[in-house]
């Protein structure tokens, strides 16, 4: 694989990376919902939670992978800022939680800054 097309499979990995960790963060919020006052070993046990633990081992797996091709210096403000972004805008459309102007303003900033992390 070339340079260019190992940078962009990179930034791929890192994009999917975030989409699991976003993923994993909506799934405990489920769990959570689905057994309310429910002690820890319910929780732990529920379908909701392990789904959540396996997104989040797909996230450290791709984003190990994208960090041999780009800087963590890059990565991890990027996926970070993904990651905050994405879970507030999809909160609201799963979970029908708070979105306010300053949060839209805000991902707007995050995401203005990942293009231009992401252009360097």
């Amino acid at each position: 694989m070339g340079v260019t097309q190992s940078i962009w499979y990179a930034w791929i990995l890192l994009g999917l990376s975030a989409i699991g960790t976003c993923a994993g963060n909506l799934l405990l919020k489920q769990a959570n919902l689905a057994l309310p006052n429910s002690s820890v070993l319910t929780v732990i046990a529920s379908f909701w939670f392990w789904g959540a633990i396996a997104c989040y081992i797909f996230d450290l797996i791709l984003f190990t992978q994208a960090l041999q091709h780009l800087p963590v210096s890059y990565a991890v403000p990027v996926v970070s800022g993904i990651r905050i972004a994405a879970t507030a805008i999809l909160a609201y459309v799963f979970f029908g939680e708070h979105l306010t102007l300053n949060q839209f303003f805000a991902s707007g900033v995050i995401i203005a800054g990942i293009i231009i992390m992401s252009r360097t």
